[in-house]
């Protein structure tokens, strides 16, 4: 089985579009990815802490991974409370995480600007 698509914005954060650019050139992406916005109304203090740190630590993260975010929101929680989480609730945490690009792994394919000040494709916007 073939590995997945890369996202274009992904590629381009990871770096992985400046090594392959003829793999990327062709690649679309949404053109008006909706911010992340506020946690669910529904969701309890602890949760909403998770939130906030995530966001925090995940700049990348839109509208799309809202339902994602919820999930780590509340096995983050879940964590911090039942200390006998079980391993298939850690396994599915650690896969949400490394889903939304926030795994140890993930983050070394993740360009954090190092060294740029200014965004050299800002002119065209």
């Amino acid at each position: 089985m073939a590995n997945p698509r890369t996202p274009a914005a992904k590629a381009k954060v990871s770096g992985a579009a400046a090594k392959n650019p003829k793999r990327h050139k062709d690649r679309k992406t949404p053109k008006k990815a909706r911010p992340i916005g506020p946690p669910y109304k529904g969701m309890t203090k602890a949760q909403i802490a998770v939130w906030r740190e995530q966001v925090e630590n995940m700049p990348w993260l839109h509208a799309g991974h809202r339902l994602l975010l919820r999930q780590v929101c509340i096995l983050g929680a879940r964590m911090e409370t039942d200390p006998e989480m079980g391993v298939s609730a850690m396994q599915a945490l650690g896969s949400l995480l490394s889903k939304l690009g926030a795994t140890p792994v993930d983050e070394t394919k993740v360009n954090h600007g190092e060294g740029e000040d200014d965004d050299p494709d800002e002119k065209f916007f």
